[in-house]
């Protein structure tokens, strides 16, 4: 059975909240607070009132499959072709296509944990089986070379990377990813790398994104791509996605999409046009970023002198996940996250994510994609909130 979208939820009871005139301030949603660039909106606004709106190609138009190819192939430094390219609806949508054309029954995909919700559900669709392996804190919450190797079977179709990944904002310096690409070719050389890049422009202090098709030379024939235009310009409700995968992956995954939605909508994809080709956007996700650099700093150093929670500075996007795990359990007023999560939003009006719905009990997950002023608030209420709770347990 599939579950419900953790980060869905808590987001769509916070709206309810809101609607009621509760002040809440929600750090649950995964989504930029920012317009997209101009030249997206007039691109749109030109489409639409100057032609009729059609169906697109189930695969995407040729015009934006090309523009994303030659985006790629500028990024990860090798020829793309628009066979290779595919226009979904979202990037999650993307992923779900890729599992239910590749997974056979019993195929498993490694996840490493923390996890973003909606991995193992997609695998599970496919008729995959999610391997889960957990990450630590102390290796910044990064899969190591061992843990991939000890989960690695013969069954194994998938690794999962998200570069960097939600909910942690961890991302794969070039050496750790080239460690990981040797222990995949020694030990499962028939298994695929998926790298979840939504996310990869949304780097800081000092991160450096590296593509995996620069960094993996050797098996550059077993590397899938998710990305899209959602995260890096302010698109989600857009909703444009691409997968890049061999041209056979890519037709197969078609088919599918051809029997379930068709192609992508037309004026989205006018938009995603603009967003990768129209120079003048990317002084607007400059500033963007420049806007999560700031709050990024500010968010991290706020919950750092919150007493009983350890946060992680993440490489990228724009999440902070927090351990509260000693103001959970014995002696607290709380059993778990979920319980701490459910009192902040209905009590506190503060949206979170429990790190549970992430496959880590124990954490918050808190969206920095948020004004400034509500940021300032949302610490000022978090550390309130804390204040009247009982002292937190010894580390």
């Amino acid at each position: 059975m599939l579950s419900e979208s953790p980060t869905l939820a808590m987001s769509a009871r916070a709206k309810e909240l809101k609607a009621q005139g509760k002040a809440v301030l929600d750090f649950s949603a995964g989504e930029p607070d920012f317009r997209p660039p101009a030249a997206v909106t007039a691109a749109v606004t030109e489409y639409l009132q100057t032609r009729p709106v059609h169906y697109a190609p189930v695969p995407g138009m040729p015009a934006l499959r090309d523009a994303a190819a030659a985006e790629f192939a500028r990024y990860h430094g090798r020829a793309i072709t628009r066979g290779e390219i595919l226009v979904s609806c979202g990037a999650k949508h993307s992923l779900a296509n890729l599992f239910m054309v590749t997974l056979s029954p019993g195929d498993e995909v490694v996840i490493p944990a923390p996890y973003w919700v909606s991995y193992a559900d997609m695998v599970r669709l496919g008729d995959g089986v999610p391997v889960i392996v957990p990450t630590r804190r102390e290796d910044g919450w990064r899969l190591q070379p061992d843990a991939l190797a000890a989960a690695l079977t013969e069954r194994t179709r998938f690794i999962i990377l998200g570069n960097p990944t939600n909910p942690t904002g961890a991302g794969y310096p070039a050496g750790l990813l080239r460690q990981l690409g040797e222990v995949m070719a020694r030990v499962a050389p028939r298994c695929w790398l998926l790298v979840d890049d939504i996310y990869r422009r949304l780097v800081y202090g000092g991160f450096e994104h590296v593509s995996a098709f620069a960094t993996l030379a050797d098996v550059t024939d077993q590397i899938v791509i998710a990305d899209g235009v959602s995260k890096s310009y302010s698109m989600t409700g857009y909703r444009i996605g691409f997968l890049l995968a061999p041209a056979n992956v890519v037709a197969a995954a078609s088919r599918l999409q051809g029997h379930v939605t068709s192609g992508a909508a037309t004026p989205s994809q006018i938009a995603a046009l603009a967003a990768l080709t129209d120079p003048s956007c990317e002084a607007a996700v400059r500033d963007m970023h420049a806007a999560f650099t700031r709050r990024r700093e500010f968010v991290l150093a706020g919950l750092q002198a919150l007493p009983g929670l350890d946060v992680v500075a993440p490489d990228g996007a724009f999440y902070l996940f927090c351990d509260v795990s000693r103001h959970l359990g014995p002696g607290t007023q709380f059993a778990d996250d979920i319980a701490f999560a459910t009192w902040l939003l209905e009590q506190k009006l503060v949206g979170t994510v429990p790190g549970t719905a992430f496959g880590a009990p124990g954490h918050l997950r808190l969206s920095y994609a948020a004004a400034d002023e509500s940021l300032r608030d949302g610490l000022q209420r978090l550390g309130e909130a804390l204040a009247g709770l009982p002292p937190p347990r010894d580390a």
